[in-house]
This record gives structure tokens, sequence and C-alpha cells, in this order.
């Protein structure tokens, strides 16, 4: 049965039963009913009146409580702001400034007038401000004897942070009277800020226009229920059967109205709801019928805007939380109880962090503009190919980048993720490459290191700022990877290359000695990884030309991209555009970093500087050294030069 059919039949019941039972009502029967009705009346409004007056104390005074508490911590919060960087042993100076006055000093207002105040004291008990200006700058101490209950609560003020309680106090008319106070700590001050409140002023208005109203209704209902005896009296009898098909008549046309009233309302409203189920959250529905319907109705279309801010919000964090990680990691960063809280967890992830070689010396002579422009091509295809592989980027620091496989979306497969990302991003280079000499810019190479190891992972900084990210050892080692690598190569540790071992193509297995680790740590030259990922880097050839005659060259030793010292005497005796084989007067150590500067005929540095890495050192039996470099970045003339020399133009 629909809503309006079954009110309409309702209604139209409880008609019928009234009209029946018109018929045995008679004037006795009315009679007794009405003085009962008055008796009743009577007892029942007292009784309502004696509770109301009673649940009015129990919820005036707990909303009284509130309201003052709240006065004075807002005035305690206030006045803390204002007074922060003042100086607060002035108290003549403070009294003259205007705003902290106001703030101090504030009424507390009922819908019936003000009921109290607000003043400010320090912890000793002077008063910096109060009402009544006659007592400012006495020591409400003084009136100990005359007010011993204020007293107790003013030297408990001085201690505690927060202080409430009610008081007694005699007014100007010898009139006991009660009161209700707060006293709170103004934060980074010796200050206690006070709201006071007169507890008649603040419930008796509200009580004596309840026992008001509560006496008005009586009399209306006695008076009413006197004049419906009479017209009952009356008409009971002789209209009683026009009465009842008129009432019949009218009640249901009114209740079919009524039914209509509530029905059609709620239908549209069962359909809004549909509609919403559907995603259609800007969906309204008209606000018309019984007040009730019509605030449900209101109240609806508040939650479809609602429901469309918090979509439209959501959105923008995922989208630009997207930024920065894969959407699989936004989704579960978002959707997971605690995942924004402050701490991590140990992890065993795989860490990629690459960098450009040479970038500082390659852009120390472009415009801004043209850096930008620059870095963000290189940068958007790294990061491109990161987020593919679903990657986290923990850091992207000027050409330099940290990401990490594993956190917080659990990979089994982040070794050889990480590992084909790394050849993917070398791969992408030649690309790369190929725009920046359309637009007229230098080439660019990267080393990437790839590690494998247990990091702590997690939430780290403060509720302000919070950055998802990794700490630890095999952090370090990853970075110390990286600076190992070359142009162009992709080194991967012993840890990740046990777990990729079956998958991928090693070029090259170097030993070598790293800063704060013992031993010789090995390492491994990725050249490509199979099924699934198919990835495999061009072959690169470093065939040395012997030079006809030797080039004299300057070398400077590098230690964090600092010149350090200048080797001995050197040449170069065998040569091409990546590598050069030198003998060195001078000891260098293997994969140490590099500056060379070409000399010419009068032995004076030719422009331009050519930065390698140290990859083979080899004593000879004449007390020199022949040294193999790897160049890590050579200018754009230079490389020409070098063709040329080496016979490779």
């Amino acid at each position: 049965m629909r809503l309006r059919t079954y009110l309409i039949l309702s209604y139209l019941a409880l008609i019928a039963i009234l009209f029946v039972g018109a018929w045995f009502i008679d004037a006795h029967v009315l009679g007794e009913l009405t003085e009962s009705a008055i008796k009743i009346a009577d007892q029942a409004v007292g009784r309502v009146t004696e509770a109301n007056v009673q649940h009015s104390d129990r919820i005036l005074t707990h909303m009284g409580q509130y309201v003052v508490r709240d006065k004075a911590e807002d005035v305690a919060r206030e006045l803390a702001y204002i007074l922060k960087g003042k100086k607060l042993d002035d108290y003549a100076k403070l009294r003259r400034d205007p705003r902290l006055r106001a703030i101090a000093m504030q009424s507390i207002y009922t819908p019936h007038g003000s009921a109290g105040y607000t003043d400010l004291y320090d912890r000793d008990g002077y008063i910096l401000f109060h009402p009544d200006k006659n007592v400012e700058g006495r020591n409400q101490l003084d009136w100990q004897k005359e007010y011993p209950e204020t007293t107790e609560m003013i030297k408990r003020s001085f201690t505690e942070e927060h202080v409430q309680g009610f008081y007694t106090f005699f007014d100007k008319d010898k009139k006991e009277r009660q009161r209700f106070s707060v006293r709170v700590h103004v934060p980074g001050t010796r200050f206690v800020a006070a709201a006071i409140v007169n507890l008649d002023e603040f419930f008796g208005p509200a009580q004596q226009r309840m026992k008001e109203s509560c006496q008005a209704a009586t009399v209306q209902a006695r008076q009413q229920i006197g004049v419906h005896h009479a017209a009952l009296n009356r008409k009971v009898v002789v209209g009683g059967l026009l009465g009842g098909l008129a009432l019949c008549l009218v009640g249901g046309l009114s209740g079919f109205w009524f039914a209509a009233a509530i029905s059609r309302p709620i239908s549209r409203l069962r359909d809004g709801v549909r509609q919403v189920g559907e995603g259609d959250f800007a969906v309204a529905v008209p606000e018309r019928g019984v007040r009730e319907v019509a605030d449900l109705a209101h109240s609806f279309n508040e939650l479809g805007q609602q429901l469309t801010e918090y979509i439209e919000k959501r959105d923008f964090i995922r989208d630009t939380f997207g930024r920065y990680v894969t959407q699989e990691v936004v989704t579960k960063l978002l959707e997971s109880e605690g995942a924004l809280e402050m701490g991590g967890e140990i992890r065993e992830v795989s860490l990629i962090m690459s960098d450009l070689r040479g970038f500082t010396a390659i852009i120390a002579e472009m415009a801004p503009e043209e850096v930008i422009t620059f870095l963000n091509r290189y940068l958007s295809r790294m990061i491109e190919i990161l987020l593919d592989h679903r990657a986290v980027i923990d850091e992207i620091l000027g050409d330099g980048i940290l990401a990490f496989f594993g956190a917080p979306e659990p990979l089994e497969d982040h070794p050889a993720r990480a590992v084909a990302c790394a050849l993917s991003m070398q791969a992408a280079m030649d690309e790369i490459n190929a725009e920046n000499e359309v637009d007229g810019l230098p080439r660019l190479a990267m080393g990437i290191g790839v590690n494998t190891g247990s990091v702590v992972v997690g939430n780290i900084g403060s509720e302000r700022r919070t950055k998802y990210s990794v700490v630890g050892s095999d952090v370090n080692f990853a970075s110390r990877l990286e600076a190992v690598a070359l142009a162009g190569q992709v080194l991967i540790s012993a840890a990740t290359y046990n777990r990729v071992l079956d998958l991928v193509e090693v070029a090259n297995v170097l030993e070598v000695e790293m800063k704060g680790l013992p031993g010789r740590a090995t390492l491994y030259e990725v050249q490509g990884i199979g099924a699934p990922y198919h990835i495999r880097l061009p072959d690169k050839s470093e065939d040395l030309s012997e030079l006809p005659e030797p080039i004299g060259v300057r070398i400077h030793r590098l230690k964090d991209k600092i010149i350090t010292d200048v080797t001995g005497r050197a040449w170069v005796t065998h040569l091409c555009d990546t590598a050069a084989r030198v003998t060195s007067e001078s000891a260098l150590e293997a994969w140490e970093d590099l500056r060379l500067a070409f000399l010419d005929d009068n032995q004076e540095p030719t422009p331009g500087h050519i930065y390698g890495k140290a990859t083979r050192v080899t004593p000879l039996t004449d007390g020199r050294f022949e040294v193999f470099i790897s160049f890590t970045s050579v200018p754009a003339d230079i490389c020409r030069t070098l063709g040329r020399d080496s016979g490779t133009a």
C-alpha cells in the first residue's frame, strides 16, 4: 500500500470513529468530561511547570557553564595573541591600550541582556582590568574576609591552569545571590582571565517566562474547555448528523491534501536519492510541503552540494598527490586508515639513484630559461618512466633523482622492476639528446645506481610538513653506487643482482672500494633484462686509437665536485670520443673523479674541460702509471676535436 493511500484511509477511519462516538455522547457526559478535563489540565500544567523549571535549572546550568568556560578560554586565547611580544610588567601602559581593554573586559549576554562580565588579574591577585575601574590596581586578596569563597577560587587559579565553581555574594540590597566563575591562565603570560555570571540574571528571565507561559496556558485551556463544552452541548444532539457528514467531507478533502503534502515530497526525495546513488550529486528537490518535510528536502539539497564539494576536494587531492606517486599508491594512502600518521616501518625496497654527468659545467653558460627547459625535458621523461614502473619518487634535487619500489604498496618483483626502470631511463637518453640537438642544446649523459635492501620507510617530518621517504644505510649505498656509475651505465649492487640474476644480462663485473665500507664491493653493469620487460641497451664500444704524438694534459683531482689538487705531468697516448689512455707521472686511484685540460704547444691549457673517472690504474716499469679514463662530460666543441684527433670524425 502506498503512503498516500494509507494516510487517506487512516484519516477517514479516524473521522468515522469520531462521528459514531459523537452520537453516544450526551450533555451529562460532556459536562463530566469538561470538569475532569479542567482538573486534569490544572494538574498537568502544574506538573509540567514544575518539571520544566527543574529541567531548565539543569540545562541552563550546564549551558551556562559551557558559555562561561568558552568565554574565558576565548578571552585567554585572544589576550595571548595580543600580548605576545609586549612588555608585560608595565600595567599602566597596558591599561591605556583600548584594544587590550576591550578584549579583557567583555560582557556575557543572554537573550535578555547582560548577565556577567570578564576581567583580568595577575597571579599575585592584582587586578589589571575590571568593569569597575575603582578596583583596578587593587589586590583581590584584600577582600579575603568579606568573600572567602571567591578568594579561595582566586588562590587556586594562581597555580591551576583552569578553575571553575559557584560562590555566593550579597548585592547592594544585602540580598544573597549566587555566581558562577571560570578562571583560565593566559598562555605565555602570568595573567589569569576570569569570566563571571550572576546565575539569577542568567537563568531568571527564562524561568520566569516559562512560568508565565504555563500560567497563561492554564487559563487559556480552562477557557477553551468551557467554550467547547457549551458549544458541543448545544450542537451534539441537533447538529450531530449534519456536523458528522460535513466533518467526513472536510476530513476526506484535508486528508487527501495532507497525504499529498507528505507523499509527494517524499516521492521526490526518493527519486533524488536514486539519482545521487547513480552519481548525480547536483540533483535538487523542491523545498515545499510541511515544515519537517521542507527541512528534510533542504538538508538533502545541502547534502548534494557537500558531496559535490567533497568529490572535488578528493579528486584535487588525488590528482595533486598523483603528481608525486603512482595512482595505486595514492589510493592506498588516501583510503587506508592512519596512512598519514607520523611514523614508519622497516621494509625491503629497491632504490634507484640517478644523476647527470657534468651537468653543472654544461649549464654554466646557459640562460636560466634555457636551463629550466633543458632540465624539465629530461625530468619529464624520467618521471614518466618512473611512474610507469610504479616507483615512488623520494627526491628530485636539481638533476639528481632518488626513487624506490616496494612501499607503501608491496611489490614482490621490486628488484626486477627497479632494474627495468633504470634501463628504460638510460634508453630514453638517446631520444632526449636527439631533441636537444634539434634545439641546439648540449647532449646529456646519466649514471644510475640500483640497490636492494631494508630501509625505514614512512611519514617523516612534522604535522605541518610531512614527507613520505626512506632512510637507512642502503640508501647511502645506492648513492655511492650512482657516484661510481659512468655515463650511460646502470650499476646494480650484489643484493639486487642476486634477486634478478636469471633475468639480466651483465656487461661487466666491477670490484670497487667505497668510502665508509670495509673491503671491496662487487658491482654489476647491466646491459639488458629479459621477459617480461625485454629491454637492452646498445653496445658502447670504447675503441681507443693510438695518437701519432702524445698530447700533454693537465689532470685535476675532484672530490665532491671540488678541485682538490693537480697531479704531475701526464700525456694522452690513446683516445676516442668516450675515453682516453693516459700515461701519468703521479699515481691515481681507481674510480676517483678527474678534470682534464689539454695543453697546447706552449704547455698552456686549451679552452674547455673534460670530466671523467679513472676506471683502471696500472703501474709501469719506469715508475709512471697507465690510467684508463672514461669520460663523463665532454663539451660539444671538444667532442668534435676529439673525433678528429682520434680519427673517428
